[in-house]
């Protein structure tokens, strides 16, 4: 009976062919195996006995593919013709779903057809199968046959109905595919009637029958193509050697054992092939997915522990002495095999190996293995990576561990895939430390623009400040001139007046030649200009200061016998004193006092070693902090510019700055606590000359 599995939506049914000895069963099965199954996936398995070709029964397991939503897979078999097989046809011909009827047309085989027809009709009684019920479909064979019994005689004999029946050549292939597709068609429609009448009104029997040919189209195909030189597959037959039935089947039953025992090792085989595989696409797609090294590293491991049975697997390297170093490790800690000096040499002689090596019994090949490596027995090491000697360990567990070819392949095929994997984490780590030192770059380059940037403003302020300045300081005393020379040349008074128009031209002409002046000191010195270096006297270095500022009266001088003298160029050095003094003298109360202080230091950085400090006090307002290094940049001044901005072009500062520097030297400011300023001009002695001062 057929049987429908719901969990995998299955239906199993059977299909019993019956007939007469020699009338074309076995060619019918043997036929359509080959047009069903034509690169022989599913065994036809045949019972014969050893003096004959009549079958005790063909069993041939075949799908149909998908009818009505669930997958048909039926179960073909025949029956033996000859009468003293009785039994076995009847134990063959139970449960069946539907009964194909193969009769001979040769004229001589009328009498077997006959009584072999009353056998099915008895035998399906028998099996409690109702013969008005059980689909039966008569293929009349062998019409190629040149004396074949005409169609409508033989549809007599049997009591069909008229062209009820199928014509076939199962030599050729005519005929078989239809009969089978005529039984098929039949068997479904009953069970179809036998369900239950909800399921019976969802289904339309022109739809089943358009499903059941669907599903035979490509066998109907490949029938019309096989011709009449077709040979059949060979059966895989089972000899049934003894007379007796019963020792037959004793007989068949031992050979069935024996081939499915192969079978079932094959089965293992194959199970343990696929999960292998499985294994190896789990580790693939889990090294495909990362790019931490660990992880791919794990991956393999666990791998190679649920494939081979290994009690312990290990990712290890050579270090820089050649021995063997551990790098990851899961199940059994493998750190044993490399403490000891016997085993971590034989570890070091497989990892030198450039394919798979392995070890089948540690104990022969250690005498006396020590205690804590008397847990494996087998142990297996495959390359990974050549070149850092990085290699695959796996340990098999003690007493029946082994390694077999197998797993040596499995283990090559998963160090394979653990080297890609290392190393595109390596490629990965390349690009990320690229990629680092590319933003790294990126970012300096960025702050190289931005100071660039801030540079360019600085100056484009500076310029402006420069105009603006060059402008208002020479308009004034051009102002003066011009005023004083117009007033000259129309004016007739006294001498008197015209000699004090004439100093006044001077005056102004003197204040215009030295900003000219400045101007052009300030481009020597920024163009390195050679300093004309000597041992000036301090004192030397003061008075031309004082005098250069005209601050004599002003300022009181304060001189360290321990400063002599300074290394240097003595009119610059009193050019940039004399801008401090002018500062502290323009700033500073009128009535207030400016001192100038010599003494000894000791100078830092570069220049090194013994200097001379002149310090410059007052009493102005002094510098805010926010203000302290715009002090010293070009063309900044102090003072309120609408209302308290005193003369000159905002350059003392930098250019005494830039002269102290030339020196190898420092101009600082601090604050005086008591109120006022203090700019102290460092310099090197005679006794250490700056860098600058040895170059030129």
């Amino acid at each position: 009976m057929a049987q429908w599995s719901l969990p995998d939506r299955t239906l199993f049914a059977k299909v019993v062919y019956y007939g007469p000895a020699l009338g074309g069963k076995t060619t019918n099965l043997r036929m359509l195996h080959r047009l069903t199954d034509p690169d022989g996936r599913n065994k036809l398995v045949s019972l014969a006995t050893a003096d004959d070709r009549t079958l005790f029964f063909d069993l041939l397991p075949m799908a149909l593919g998908n009818v009505l939503g669930y997958r048909v897979a039926i179960k073909l078999y025949t029956v033996p013709g000859q009468v003293r097989y009785d039994t076995t046809r009847r134990v063959v011909l139970a449960g069946a779903d539907a009964v194909v009827f193969v009769a001979d047309s040769d004229p001589a085989r009328e009498r077997d057809n006959r009584l072999s027809w009353d056998d099915l009709r008895r035998n399906m009684r028998a099996n409690r199968l109702d013969p008005a019920a059980v689909p039966v479909v008569i293929q009349l064979n062998k019409r190629d046959l040149p004396s074949a019994t005409r169609r409508e005689e033989m549809e007599r004999v049997l009591g069909a109905p008229p062209r009820s029946t199928v014509e076939a050549v199962a030599c050729d292939g005519a005929g078989v595919v239809a009969t089978f597709i005529a039984a098929c068609r039949a068997m479904l429609q009953r069970l179809v009637a036998m369900a239950e009448p909800a399921t019976r009104r969802s289904l339309d029997e022109g739809d089943l029958v358009g499903q059941i040919d669907a599903a035979f189209a490509p066998y109907l195909a490949r029938e019309a193509s096989a011709g009449p030189d077709a040979v059949p597959r060979p059966t895989t037959a089972i000899v049934a050697r003894a007379p007796d039935l019963l020792e037959s089947a004793v007989d068949a039953g031992a050979t069935l054992g024996a081939e499915l025992a192969d079978e079932h090792a094959r089965a293992t085989r194959l199970s343990r092939e696929a999960e292998a595989f499985r294994q190896l696409s789990d580790c693939l797609r889990a090294t495909g997915a990362s790019f931490d090294r660990d992880a791919v590293v794990d991956a393999a491991l666990s791998s190679a522990l649920a494939v081979l049975g290994a009690s312990g697997a290990a990712l290890v390297e050579r270090d820089e002495r050649g021995r063997a170093a551990i790098v990851r490790c899961l199940g059994a800690p493998l750190a044993p095999l490399v403490a000891h000096e016997v085993s971590a040499a034989m570890l070091a002689r497989m990892l030198s190996r450039t394919g798979p090596a392995a070890v089948q019994d540690l104990p022969t090949e250690i005498p006396g293995l020590p205690r804590d490596l008397r847990a494996w027995r087998a142990l297996v090491t495959v390359p990974v990576e050549p070149r850092s000697g990085a290699a695959l360990v796996a340990a098999f567990p003690a007493p029946d561990g082994e390694a077999t070819d197998d797993d040596l392949r499995f283990v090559a095929t998963l160090a394979g895939h653990l080297a890609v994997g290392l190393e595109k984490v390596a490629i990965y780590e390349e690009l990320r430390a690229h990629r680092d030192r590319l933003e790294e770059t990126v970012r300096e380059r960025t702050r190289s623009l931005a100071r660039a940037y801030d540079e360019l403003k600085s100056l484009d302020a500076m310029k402006d400040r420069l105009l603006c300045g060059v402008s208002h300081e020479m308009r004034t005393p051009l102002t003066a001139i011009v005023g004083a020379a117009t007033f000259l040349k129309d004016y007739d008074g006294d001498r008197g007046q015209r000699e004090e128009m004439a100093a006044g031209i001077l005056f102004a002409s003197a204040a215009l030649d030295g900003l000219i002046g400045e101007l052009l000191r300030v481009a020597r010195l920024e163009g390195g200009t050679d300093l004309a270096v000597t041992d000036a006297p301090c004192a030397e270095v003061v008075a031309e200061a004082l005098r250069l500022a005209r601050a004599e009266e002003r300022a009181s001088v304060l001189l360290d016998p321990g400063a002599v003298s300074i290394r240097g160029d003595a009119a610059r050095l009193a050019r940039a004193l004399a801008s401090l003094l002018d500062n502290a003298v323009k700033f500073g109360p009128v009535d207030a006092p400016v001192e100038v202080r010599v003494v000894p230091c000791v100078l830092g950085g570069p220049a090194a070693g013994a200097g001379v400090a002149i310090a410059v006090l007052d009493r102005g307002p002094g510098l805010a902090e926010e203000d302290l290094e715009r002090a010293f940049a070009p063309f900044e001044q102090g003072g309120d510019p609408l209302t308290g901005k005193p003369a000159g072009l905002g350059l003392g500062l930098y250019e005494a700055r830039a002269i102290a520097r030339r020196h190898g030297g420092t101009l600082t400011y601090r604050p005086r606590p008591d109120g006022g300023s203090e700019f102290r001009l460092s310099l090197p002695s005679a006794d250490a000359p700056s860098r600058e001062a040895r170059r030129a």
